[in-house]
């Protein structure tokens, strides 16, 4: 049975995917996550030694002597726990939203900005702090995503209810009190260069355009390009929706009417009420009509 197990997500309906492994539409949401995952498996498989993650986090000194390449790896260590997959998920539902609007491409580098600048600005300021800080895993990024979208869509309502900049405003408060309660200067300086490449790179590439009071970087903004391709993903993505919305109300009628002519079969015509009979000779036009096109 042809397409029996493949992948959909109504998330990520209308981006524009890098390529494809068999059903899976690989966009730079899902290509994130899967990294994410793959290193979930492998700080599970190195054991307590975890001598390859030891290798990527960021280790400001590490990066000083040479190691560059730890200001793009730190957020492929990620722990085996639950939390960590909470965080995927919440990861995937917001970055394919962002994504969606802005296009795979202009997303991409905002991740790749949330992760090199506050990695940048920790191993600077390491050097004249005594303080010292690792900093591993998606859940830095994943706050930089959050604070974007609340950016975008301040009043977009998470369960139960909450305003998304309200969510935001309490994720990131308590954050900064864990960084006091561990007395980590270096540990808030990564969350405040989080928070401000979220909010200026939003208000630099075109978008969040009701926070006049954060500035706008002279860094190009939306492309002509992206601005013609845009209305094309809308475009898609509502007719995918239309088009999903209309197989589940044929499929849902279908039962319906299968379940009153069971009763029909068991009980008679006559056991019918006013609605069911109403609904049944509704559907008979309906099938009429679309036999004569």
């Amino acid at each position: 049975m042809p397409g029996r197990y493949s992948y959909t997500s109504p998330w990520s309906r209308g981006n524009d995917p890098w390529f494809r492994i068999g059903q899976i539409d690989v966009t730079t949401t899902v290509g994130l996550i899967g990294l994410g995952i793959i290193s979930v498996f492998m700080w599970a498989i190195e054991g307590t030694n975890h001598e390859i993650s030891r290798k990527l986090f960021l280790a400001p000194q590490k990066v000083l002597d040479g190691e560059i390449w730890r200001l793009l790896t730190w957020p492929l260590v990620n722990q085996a726990s639950f939390w960590t997959i909470f965080l995927f998920f919440i990861l995937y539902m917001l970055g394919n939203q962002l994504e969606n609007l802005m296009g795979r491409r202009t997303f991409l580098y905002l991740l790749l900005a949330l992760t090199v600048i506050p990695a940048l600005v920790v191993t600077l300021a390491s050097l004249s702090n005594s303080d010292s800080i690792g900093l591993y895993g998606l859940r830095f990024v994943e706050l930089g995503v959050l604070i974007a979208f609340a950016a975008q869509f301040p009043f977009a309502r998470f369960w139960p209810g909450i305003p998304a900049w309200g969510i935001v405003s309490v994720i990131v408060g308590l954050q900064f009190l864990d960084a006091l309660q561990m007395r980590s200067g270096l540990h808030a300086l990564a969350l405040l260069s989080v928070a401000l490449t979220a909010l200026l790179g939003m208000r630099s590439l075109g978008y969040a355009t009701e926070l006049h009071w954060i500035p706008a970087l002279p860094i190009g903004g939306k492309s002509r390009n992206q601005s013609h391709e845009r209305p094309k993903r809308k475009k898609r993505f509502k007719k995918n929706h239309l088009r999903a919305v209309s197989e589940f109300r044929d499929r849902h009628t279908e039962r319906e009417i299968d379940q009153i002519l069971d009763q029909v079969a068991d009980d008679g015509i006559e056991s019918l009420s006013k609605e069911q009979r109403k609904r049944l000779e509704q559907h008979s036009k309906e099938l009429r009509k679309r036999r004569g096109r």
